[in-house]
């Protein structure tokens, strides 16, 4: 039988976690999505100092309680359309070329969004991490982390309409 490796058990805690975040926003009595309550979300993350022997997994999520999400386009990432994902996920193999920074912005305000962060140093030098959200215009989040080797970082972030 074949064993799971930390790698491919932290990607899928990882994805778990971010479907689980989107799932738990349950609507309470008394929201209205049509009561103009939705934000735009601007998310930075950067990674230097990862190979590909690393753990790095960052997903940004976004959503809202009805479906007029689906079918349309939700994120930008370094200015280009993702599609209608939204939720996308980006490892260590994103931060080993040259492209160490990543901007993710949503093309239209949602209810609400998220962001996730799990690094793990397996080996060879310190890993730099920070990360950034902006949640209309106003950064709610913004961390600098430096995770050695042997140790790992973890985060869960959730965002909505403060009104």
């Amino acid at each position: 039988m074949k064993s799971i490796s930390k790698k491919s058990l932290l990607t899928v805690m990882v994805i778990l976690l971010g479907v689980l975040s989107l799932a738990s926003c349950k609507k309470k009595s008394g929201d209205n999505p049509d009561d103009g309550n939705k934000i735009s979300m601007k998310m930075t993350v950067t990674v230097t100092g990862a190979d590909q022997n690393d753990q790095v997994d960052f997903q940004v999520s976004a959503g809202n309680h009805d479906a007029s999400q689906y079918g349309a386009p939700v994120w930008k990432m370094n200015g280009t359309s993702q599609g209608n994902q939204n939720s996308i996920i980006i490892d260590e193999k994103s931060f080993i070329g040259t492209t160490k920074t990543y901007v993710f912005e949503t093309v239209k305000p949602f209810d609400f969004g998220g962001l996730n962060v799990s690094v793990s140093n397996l080996e060879g030098g310190p890993i730099t991490v920070s990360y950034k959200a902006e949640i209309n215009g106003k950064v709610e989040t913004n961390e600098n982390v430096v995770v050695a080797v042997d140790q790992s970082h973890s985060k869960t972030l959730t965002y909505g309409s403060n009104k």
